[in-house]
Formats: C-alpha cells, sequence, structure tokens
C-alpha cells in the first residue's frame, strides 16, 4: 500500500506524533482547536504524576507460546522473563543480532520485536484518529534502516501519512524553546538508562554533525540513568523491609521491589512520603516499609548522582569550548527524560546556569509534542536528491555495471512506475533472487528512458544482465542501499537456469520509498505489491 501525500498545510490536520525511546514511547495527538495531549491506551499506557498527567507506553514486549503475549504495561511485571523484549531501540541503532525466545522453540529478532511492538500501539492509536498524519522522531545517528523500519510499521498500523523528524529538532518546539538563529542551547537527557548532555545549534553555528537542520556542537554521556537509581531505591526498600540482600525472598520479589522504587521515584517529589507493602506468595509473609522523600535524597547523594550529571554537562561544555564555542552564548536548557522530573536535577541544571531559561514543563512528552507541530509534515512538492541504480555483472567487459532506476531531481511520489525489468535464475533450483540497488554520486543518461531489461542473478547473490546493455557505466560511485536489508525473492516452486521468473516494478511513493511489486512469471501470482525497498534521499 503506498502512502499518499498530505493535501493540507496541517494547520487543519489531526497529527500524530511518536517518541519511540529506549525504554518508553510516547504519543502525543495534537487535533486542531483542541490542543496537544498524549494518547493512553488502557492496560498498555503508564500514567506518570502531574497536572495535567502525562500517558507513556513502556518499550517492551512478551512473547510466549509463540506469539505476541502482551506489551507495554502488560508485559512490564514479567520480571526478569526471557519472552521479554527491552531496550529496542538501542540494540536496533546498534545492530544487535540476539534472539529472543518466543516459547515455541523459535526467535525473534529485534527488528521483528520492534515492528510488533509499534504497530500494536499504532493501530490504537489510528483506530482512534482515522486519517492523522503521523510524525516519528528519530534519534541522531540512526541507521537509514532505523527510520525505514518505523515507517513499514505505520503502514502496516494503517497510517496514510508518516513522516520523520530528528528527535533533537522537535524537543525544541515540544518545550516551547524558541532559540535564536545559530544560538546553542544545551539538552540534558536523563532516561532510564545512560544521561547525556549534547549541545546543539540552527546552521551555520560552527562545525558539527547535522541533525536536521541542528548542528550537535559537542555532547558527554554519564553513568547513572534512572534504572540504576531504581536499582538503588529497590535495594534501600530491601532493608527497611529487614530482608536479607540476595536471600530467597528478596531474588523472587526482586521485580516487585524494582516495580515500587519506580512509583517512588515519580511520587515522591510530589507527596515527599509513601508506602510501600508487598506479599510474598510463597511464605504467605507481608512486608511493609516507609519511604520519604530524605530517603530519596540520601540515594542521590550516597551515589554521587546529581554530581555525575554535573561532571557529564562540564564535559559537553568543555568539548564546546575546543572546538570554538563559547559556553556563555547558552541562553536555553532542556531537560528531557524520566529522572527530569526530579526536583534535585532541575535545581541543579538552574544552580548551574542561574541566568538561563531552564525548560522543565515536559520532559516526558516534549519530544513527541514537538514532532506533532505541523512544520513537521511532509510538503507537498518534492524531489529526490540521488540517483539509484540497479547493479549487474556485464560479463563481456567482467566488470559490473548499473541501470538506473531512480534520476535525482525525479519528483515523488511518481505518477507511475519509474521501471519494469524481468529477472530469471542463474542457476537450476534456485529459490532466492536478489535487488541490489545501490545510490550513484552521478549520473548520465536519459532521465525519462526506463527500457525493459533482464537481470539474472548469481550463486553468490550478485545479478547479471542478461538482456542488451543500453546505458551501462562501469566507472560510477556506487554505495549498496539495500545491502543491511537486503530485499529477496523467493521462487516457490524452485527456478530453472535462465527462465525468466520475475516481473517487477517500481515507483516511489509519498515518503521517498522507493516501491517493488513483483509477479511470479510461473504461478502468475504477486509475492510483492507496492512493498518498500528502500527511502530515498
Amino acid at each position: 500500500m503506498t502512502m499518499p501525500q498530505q493535501q493540507d498545510s496541517g494547520a487543519d490536520t489531526t497529527r500524530i506524533g511518536v517518541d519511540f525511546g529506549v525504554s518508553t514511547t510516547v504519543i502525543a495527538v495534537a487535533v486542531p482547536g483542541s490542543g496537544t495531549t498524549t494518547f493512553a491506551i488502557p492496560g498498555i499506557s503508564h500514567q506518570y504524576p502531574g497536572d495535567p498527567s502525562v500517558h507513556a507506553i513502556p518499550s517492551l514486549v512478551q512473547y510466549a507460546g509463540g506469539k505476541l503475549a502482551g506489551c507495554g504495561e502488560e508485559a512490564a511485571g514479567t520480571g526478569p522473563d526471557p519472552g521479554t523484549v527491552r531496550w529496542m531501540r538501542r540494540y536496533l541503532c546498534e545492530g544487535s543480532p540476539v534472539q529472543i525466545p518466543r516459547g515455541d522453540g523459535r526467535t525473534v529478532g529485534y527488528e521483528e520485536a520492534t515492528a510488533s511492538f509499534l504497530t500494536c500501539i499504532l493501530a490504537r492509536v489510528l483506530a482512534a484518529h482515522p486519517g492523522a498524519a503521523l510524525v516519528f522522531a528519530v534519534p541522531a545517528g540512526a541507521p537509514p534502516s532505523y527510520g525505514e523500519l518505523l515507517q513499514r510499521a505505520a503502514r502496516t498500523a494503517g497510517a496514510r501519512s508518516c513522516s520523520l523528524v530528528p528527535e533533537y529538532r522537535a524537543a525544541l518546539p515540544g518545550n516551547g524553546c524558541q532559540p535564536a538563529a545559530g544560538e546553542p542551547v544545551l539538552i540534558l537527557s536523563v532516561p532510564e538508562t545512560e544521561p547525556e548532555a549534547v549541545i546543539v545549534a540552527g546552521e551555520g553555528a560552527g562545525a558539527g554533525q547535522a541533525a536536521g537542520g541542528l548542528r550537535v556542537l559537542a555532547s558527554a554521556t554519564g553513568s547513572s540513568g534512572c534504572h540504576a537509581i531504581d536499582g538503588w531505591i529497590a535495594n534501600d526498600l530491601i532493608l527497611k523491609c529487614r530482608l536479607s540482600p540476595g536471600g530467597p525472598r528478596a531474588v523472587r520479589l526482586a521485580s516487585t521491589f524494582r516495580r515500587e522504587a519506580a512509583r517512588l521515584r515519580e511520587e515522591l517529589p510530589r507527596t515527599r512520603e509513601a508506602t510501600v507493602r508487598l506479599d510474598d506468595p510463597v511464605s504467605g509473609r507481608s512486608f511493609a516499609a516507609v519511604y520519604t522523600a530524605a530517603d530519596l535524597d540520601c540515594i542521590l547523594s550516597s551515589h554521587n548522582v546529581i554530581q555525575s550529571l554535573q561532571d557529564c554537562m562540564d564535559r559537553a561544555l568543555s568539548a564546546l569550548r575546543m572546538r570554538g564555542g563559547d559556553p556563555a552564548r547558552i541562553t536555553h536548557v532542556l531537560i528531557l527524560g524520566e529522572g527530569g522530573l526530579l526536583p534535585q536535577v532541575q535545581d541543579a541544571v538552574r544552580e548551574k546556569f542561574p541566568s538561563t531559561t531552564v525548560h522543565t514543563a515536559h520532559p516526558i512528552d516534549a519530544i513527541a509534542r514537538g514532532a506533532a507541530e505541523p512544520a513537521f509534515l511532509p510538503k507537498k512538492e518534492n524531489r529526490i536528491a540521488c540517483s539509484y541504480a540497479l547493479r549487474y555483472w556485464d560479463p563481456v567487459a567482467q566488470e559490473h555495471h548499473y541501470r538506473y532506476l531512480v534520476h535525482s531531481g525525479a519528483r515523488y511520489p511518481s505518477a507511475g512506475q519509474v521501471a519494469r525489468i524481468i529477472i530469471s535464475a542463474a542457476y537450476d533450483g534456485q529459490t532466492h533472487l536478489g535487488i541490489p540497488l545501490c545510490r550513484m554520486g552521478h549520473e548520465d543518461g536519459d532521465a525519462g528512458h526506463t527500457p525493459a531489461i533482464e537481470l539474472v542473478s548469481e550463486r553468490g547473490g550478485g545479478v547479471r544482465l542478461a538482456g542488451p546493455v543500453q546505458d551501462a557505466d562501469a566507472h560510477r560511485q556506487a554505495v549498496p542501499a539495500n545491502e543491511r536489508a537486503p530485499t529477496l525473492l523467493v521462487a516457490n516452486p524452485p527456478a530453472r537456469k535462465g527462465e525468466p521468473r520475475f516481473e517487477c516494478t517500481f515507483t516511489v511513493d509519498a515518503e521517498r520509498n522507493l516501491c517493488l511489486s513483483a509477479r511470479d512469471l510461473v504461478t502468475g501470482k504477486y509475492i510483492k505489491q507496492n512493498e518498500p525497498v528502500h527511502r530515498l534521499t
């Protein structure tokens, strides 16, 4: 299914901003005339205390019996269950090969788990807001395959429009921050995992890594996130309940203690005192303890949490100075993440930047709120910046040549198909035939010339030309585009050598995705219909 282009400016369109975080996922819905609120899914979302309250979904999925058993809060109480998938975004961006057991002898990877999680929650929000425009916030440094996965999940969930925006760029308007052009802004994130201090500025503010209209001028990471803080509180609770750390009761109740620790971290800044009660299902005994804000202060102090955050900011400021920047120009500081709810964190930042505006209103939902801004919806007319071609082996010249599919400057979405090819097998019994797509450094030839050609898949996975060479030139700067997420056509029954097997047509959709439709010439059935191959730039 192609995703049609948004047809208006966004001012009168319901917009959904999605912050798929490492530990929590926040969905903000901006309804024209009604403001922006976070979306709650009963039984799946977690509610943070506040006025107004903020809803977030734990980024968790659980598998049992070979199928998806729950996501979000449904999977949060499973403890160290081997079928529970956590920190999906982090491992996706790192390209982790780890597999998670499904409970039926098979496993799933982080890509499949992420797709299942996002499809589950997006289908619900889109059912409540049909036709809404969807915008994902994407972390800096994420591989191209990450954004492509988000868009595939959006299409599966039924989204009509899906765009991507860098999360730093979304965080600014989500906090009501409007810095002047070139003015550096410090963003302190205190999530479940490691804290991070990042200094960004508008384009032209100095050398740095581009981040969608912003430049990352400096960054530094810390060591003590909310996961570590919750662990220290849980250990303190065990002692207050007069249990032996590492004892059988403490081990059985470990996940319950950790959940209570997270609750205390969130509630104590408002209530100042809370009572914890736990039941041991094995011994039948009950345990209770009173925990206060002073206890939380003691935990943060004894483990040097605030000092660690100050050191993290100092390292980022030092890196800025080394690159010629001036920390005195920073007039805005944003605090993001669950740890941003702690008054101790907010006070430490205000103390360090006494004359700076410190934004603390939306530490949990700023990125999702910003992504829902109308400015981040897709524009009506766009063009492809690079050229893309299929690589094939020329047996006569004994070198690789390229057949263009899309030329730079081409408009998207395409009015119709941009190319048609026929793929044949390289040997008897071949079951998988590949589509080797490359991004080209420069081009020649006629942009409107898209003749049918025949490609033959080699045993090693390459493709060679079986028809006439019409625009081949091996001496090009070509970069494999879909090498990390290859597109394979499955032949069932297996193909015979030299037999034309698949008719493939290509289009470009409204989100710059090169889409493939492939018809099996033996069975007459379509095995792929408008399926994205790669997101073009």
